[in-house]
């Protein structure tokens, strides 16, 4: 099935952004993490900025840089190679690269939240972020397998 110049386009700058936030995400984490705190105010004025994240962080880091760098990577290769088969295959990839990154974070968890100067936050806040990324490895889980069952029916109708 041939895909229109419009389609085609709209595919190529869908794999654009991917890229360019990829890339975006790679740099903050990698380098801007220390802004991932809680911020308060000083009696002077001044913005203090508390760190939420342990040195279980660097342990976690490599994995979101690997996985980065494969999705940029595979964008532009779905750019160069424009095939319905490969597409689906590797969003199958992305979506288990989400697992993987999001399944880390709730096995490494490297934030501490004792810095929020609530006690009903600091026990609410870290059960709500585990929670948070287990859905999202569960919609990266469900995702994918939806992708796979489409593809598999698509492979399916066209083979003889």
């Amino acid at each position: 099935m041939e895909s229109s110049s419009g389609s085609r386009c709209g595919a190529i700058a869908s794999h654009l952004s991917i890229i360019l936030v990829t890339a975006v995400q790679l740099v903050f984490f990698t380098f801007f993490h220390e802004y991932i705190a809680w911020y308060t105010r000083e009696p002077d004025g001044g913005i203090a900025r508390i760190s939420v994240l342990t040195d279980d962080y660097f342990t976690w880091l490599p994995i979101p840089t690997i996985a980065s760098i494969i999705v940029i990577v595979a964008s532009i290769a779905m750019i160069v190679y424009d095939n319905y088969r490969f597409e689906r295959a590797t969003q199958i990839m992305f979506n288990i690269i989400g697992i993987t990154v999001a399944g880390s974070l709730v096995a490494i968890f490297p934030f501490d939240f004792s810095v929020i100067p609530n006690a009903t936050a600091v026990d609410v806040v870290p059960t709500a972020v585990r929670a948070f990324f287990i859905l999202l490895t569960v919609f990266y889980g469900v995702t994918a397998l939806i992708i796979f069952v489409r593809l598999r029916r698509r492979t399916a109708r066209q083979e003889p």
